[in-house]
């Protein structure tokens, strides 16, 4: 059986901020939602938004910790450094690119870029927009 993508997640900084970006930009509301933690939104595939200060919060809260964490995964976030912001590129496709362009800038949630064209593998047209974590976003659909 080959491996299959389930859900890509975000880290982000600011809950609150980041869950009012992503349901403006995706014009829904969070389909799951531990709003310190873990929000989802199904949106053709599923995207998360998980805070890890919510964790490193309660490991050091609580004595016991154990019905939450195993140690393996305490010995890693004692360890490990987590990277915000840009370490993916999220693309989101629209029927029409020209609408939903004017529909975002309208939103006032983050920069966004001019339209872009590039052909290097196929012709397309696509515009940036940074969360607000700066993780970019590209949108692409038909443009005229």
């Amino acid at each position: 059986m080959a491996i299959q993508l389930g859900c890509t997640y975000l880290i982000v900084r600011n809950m609150k901020a980041s869950i009012a970006f992503y349901e403006s930009l995706l014009n829904m509301r969070a389909d799951f939602r531990n709003p310190d933690r873990w929000v989802e939104f199904h949106c053709g595939n599923t995207l998360a938004l998980w805070n890890p200060e919510f964790d490193k919060e309660l490991i050091r809260k609580k004595q016991d910790v154990s019905d939450h964490f195993n140690e393996a995964y305490l010995k890693y976030k004692q360890e490990g450094e987590l990277r915000y912001g840009n370490n993916v590129i999220l693309n989101f496709n629209v029927i029409d690119l020209n609408a939903e362009y004017e529909r975002v800038k309208s939103l006032g949630i983050g920069a966004v870029s001019e339209i872009f064209y590039i052909n290097v593998v196929l012709p397309y047209h696509c515009f940036m927009l940074e969360d607000p974590d700066g993780n970019l976003i590209e949108i692409t659909g038909e443009y005229s």
